[in-house]
């Protein structure tokens, strides 16, 4: 096995897991999005609702007597946290985008001009 060969194979395994690690990223930020989105509307749902009705929230499969400013205190903190993960994804997500591009200008440049390595390469089935 040659060593551009075992650069290509490392180069591909980073490859591959920075954009499975950019793929659960994007699945993490959409689910945030949701749980922000869900507090909003329900907290906007909250502000019809008089002060003196009971109120229940949501343990598990049960619900438990909870007062309505508890409540709607209990949704703009969940809005705000989910707010501050979305925030923090994103400037990962800058990183993750930076090391996709970096492993990608790594295998142009090795492939680039190597011809030993491209029939290596196609010897093994790879491309």
């Amino acid at each position: 096995m040659s060593d551009g060969f075992k650069q290509f194979v490392e180069l591909q395994a980073k490859y591959a897991e920075a954009t499975s690690q950019m793929k659960n990223l994007r699945s993490s930020v959409q689910q945030r999005e949701n749980d922000r989105q869900r507090a909003k509307l329900t907290a906007k749902e909250m502000e019809a609702v008089e002060e003196t009705a009971r109120t229940f929230k949501p343990l598990g499969r049960s619900f438990v007597l909870e007062g309505r400013a508890e409540l709607v205190k209990g949704l703009e903190e969940t809005s705000a946290k989910a707010t501050e993960e979305i925030e923090k994804a994103m400037a990962q997500r800058e990183y993750l985008a930076k090391k996709l591009s970096d492993v990608e200008t790594n295998l142009r440049e090795l492939m680039q001009g190597n011809d030993a390595l491209a029939k290596e390469l196609q010897d093994r089935g790879v491309i």
